[in-house]
């Protein structure tokens, strides 16, 4: 079993420390984890030059191919990202943009996802963030089994909350 997790923050905060407990658990399973912070990696903006509609593939020369081989050949993926307005950070975004050559990929096809956003905008505006980053699995026709969307409203907040490390952990086995 693979879990990869895939952390669209621009800081190691609350998004990263949710996605490393969550693998935690998975890895108290046996599962084989690893967690990609799309920061440290190269991944350029799509240039919309049609590549990849013309020839199936991207372009552009970056990290993006090996993050995306990586996705499609892990068991369950784990995609976290801040709620920015009602929805996920540029870094995550241009993430799921760089998906449009591989979104229709048969690897990806009934994959199992969590999206992790924690947020401090509110309830409302973390749900609306949530159905928008949920739209990026339907849209590839991977199933998402878990949402977990916290209210946290400082940087390295989460760390500070016994009940929602606990909660990632045992989500984390749940998955693996």
């Amino acid at each position: 079993m693979k879990v990869l997790a895939v952390n669209g923050s621009h800081r190691k905060g609350n998004t990263e420390t949710l996605l490393k407990r969550i693998l935690d658990g998975a890895a108290s399973k046996g599962a084989q984890i690893e967690l990609i912070n799309l920061m440290d990696k190269n991944v350029e903006n799509c240039k919309a030059c049609m590549g990849c509609e013309e020839k199936g593939t991207c372009n552009i020369t970056d990290d993006f191919p090996k993050i995306f081989e990586k996705m499609a050949n892990t068991d369950v993926l784990v995609l976290g990202s801040p709620n920015y307005f009602n929805n996920v950070s540029a870094v995550m975004k241009n993430f799921i943009d760089r998906m449009n050559a591989h979104w229709k990929d048969p690897r990806l096809e009934g994959k199992k996802v969590v999206l992790v956003m924690p947020g401090g905008q509110g309830k409302e505006s973390r749900e609306k963030g949530m159905d928008a980053f949920e739209q990026f699995p339907k849209i590839c026709k991977m199933q998402v089994v878990e949402r977990i969307s916290p209210q946290l409203d400082l940087p390295k907040e989460a760390q500070k909350s016994q009940k929602l490390m606990q909660e990632c952990f045992g989500l984390g086995k749940r998955i693996a």
